[in-house]
């Protein structure tokens, strides 16, 4: 069987069948249905976990961010133009939420403004091949069905001028802080509060542009981001059935979890439930996400914007693998974002992370382009014999390194 056409082919009816599945849509529980469906005769289990979602509270933090920050922009204005001190308080009050937000939701991804959000029913879907006998061990390979919502100034924008933006908007949280903080004083001349108002104008100007940072009505099809890790693991799984193999002492799992691009609540929610039996039973994870570009694949050891650290074990596992496999993949540099298996190390199962694509971004990334017309079967052909072979090595000396 050619496993790159299953792959291919699955996408295809995901993407044309399925539109529109933001996290906590019924649209990824169908697709869901769907993948569980072409595994029935697969696997020995098929699950489903329902959590609590609020979909937009981690990507709507940033327009939020950029609206109340203009807020504040406009009450130090009023303070400097009419003279009424308690405006740069407002403003010094505004500024430090919109910080807060920002740091404790998308830095750090931690749920923090979801109850100002709808609740939504998100749904993980966990499929499993069970060993031959007892487990001793298990591997999961973890795919996201959700989708994102469209980024514009992804699309439309120069990276040095997304960086600008963002940059822009860090920087006026600082300026800000301390332009209120000399306002509130009551020392300075009026000139120089007069200057300080222009540097205000100026950098709201630059950062003004993530307020259309999300459209809200588009969500892009997701085909390399993904589903693409989706049905690596999938087809792993169809090839061991078709082959009637089983690892003697290690379970080989496929989850496909929802809410990745709302700052992984899918995969904390299932880390958090089943982490006494992932931990109990020696298990890894591996998370493919965004196979695309060979040149750009990477092993991530840390996310969550580098403040995670993942299993250096797991990250041998792949490299090991992929040097089987006539490459050799480096680890990747800081990169702004997440991925699933950053929320299993943040409990301490042992995860780790193969991406194929340069967040620089690219034209594709969170973007109507990613479809599956857009696939790169190259890719997926290398990472999923990568995952093949990490796999039978993780299987053969019963650790990951």
């Amino acid at each position: 069987m050619d496993y790159i056409k299953y792959i291919t082919d699955g996408i295809e009816s995901i993407c044309k069948n399925h539109k529109c599945r933001s996290a906590g849509r019924e649209s990824v529980k169908t697709a869901q249905a769907e993948m569980a469906e072409a595994m029935k005769d697969c696997v020995d289990e098929i699950r489903t976990q329902q959590f609590e979602i609020h979909p937009q509270a981690f990507i709507g933090s940033i327009p939020l961010d950029a609206f109340i920050s203009l807020i504040a922009c406009a009450f130090f204005l009023s303070g400097v133009y009419t003279g009424k001190f308690w405006t740069y308080t407002v403003s010094l009050v505004l500024t430090i939420t919109t910080a807060t937000i920002i740091i404790v939701e998308y830095i750090l991804f931690r749920p923090f403004t979801d109850r100002f959000y709808p609740k939504m029913a998100g749904q993980n879907l966990y499929m499993v091949r069970k060993a031959k006998k007892t487990a001793k061990r298990r591997i999961i390979l973890c795919g996201h069905a959700d989708a994102a919502y469209e980024m514009p100034v992804l699309k439309h924008f120069p990276t040095i001028l997304i960086y600008i933006c963002i940059g822009s908007a860090f920087l006026y949280w600082v300026v800000n802080f301390i332009f209120c903080y000399l306002g509130l004083a009551n020392f300075l001349p009026t000139n120089v509060l007069h200057v300080f108002a222009v540097i205000e104008i100026l950098n709201a100007i630059l950062f003004a542009p993530l307020l259309f940072f999300v459209d809200w009505g588009t969500v892009v099809d997701g085909a390399n981001d993904n589903l693409t890790g989706c049905y690596l693991a999938m087809s792993i799984l169809k090839e061991m059935a078709d082959k009637d193999l089983r690892y003697d002492d290690t379970d080989i799992c496929c989850l496909i979890t929802d809410g990745e691009e709302s700052g992984l609540r899918g995969a904390r929610a299932f880390a958090n439930e089943n982490i006494e039996e992932m931990l109990a039973l020696n298990t890894i994870v591996i998370a493919p996400d965004t196979v695309h570009s060979v040149e750009e694949l990477r092993i991530f050891s840390r996310g969550i914007n580098y403040t995670e650290s993942n299993s250096e074990e797991v990250c041998s596992l792949l490299y090991f693998a992929s040097m089987k496999n006539g490459l050799d993949i480096p680890t990747a540099e800081f990169y702004p974002g997440a991925n699933d298996s950053e929320a299993f190390s943040a409990i301490g199962v042992k995860a780790a992370a193969i991406c194929g694509v340069a967040f620089t971004p690219q034209d594709y990334y969170h973007t109507v382009k990613d479809t599956y017309t857009n696939l790169n079967p190259e890719c997926i052909k290398l990472v999923r014999n990568i995952l093949k072979d990490a796999i039978k090595m993780f299987t053969k000396v019963g650790k990951a390194f």
